[in-house]
């Protein structure tokens, strides 16, 4: 398990629709989108997948450094 903290990007399932804050694309209900709650920003899966994947790819590096976790 990864170590979280409070404005940690996240996953989510929209339950109203909203619009990217990147490429202006609606995010309908029920679709994948990503939240960046430090900014309060909104990204579709287009945009924030590749973000999100680059966040938890330097929090496994930062959790392995910290000596938790295995990064195999």
């Amino acid at each position: 398990m990864m170590t979280s903290y409070k404005n940690d990007p996240r996953k989510f399932i929209a339950r109203f629709e909203s619009r990217c804050s990147k490429c202006g694309m609606p995010i309908k209900k029920g679709i994948t989108g990503y939240y960046w709650p430090a900014t309060q920003t909104v990204l579709c899966a287009v945009c924030g997948e590749p973000e999100y994947q680059e966040f938890l790819s330097m929090a496994a590096d930062e959790d392995f450094f910290n000596g938790i976790g295995n990064p195999y």
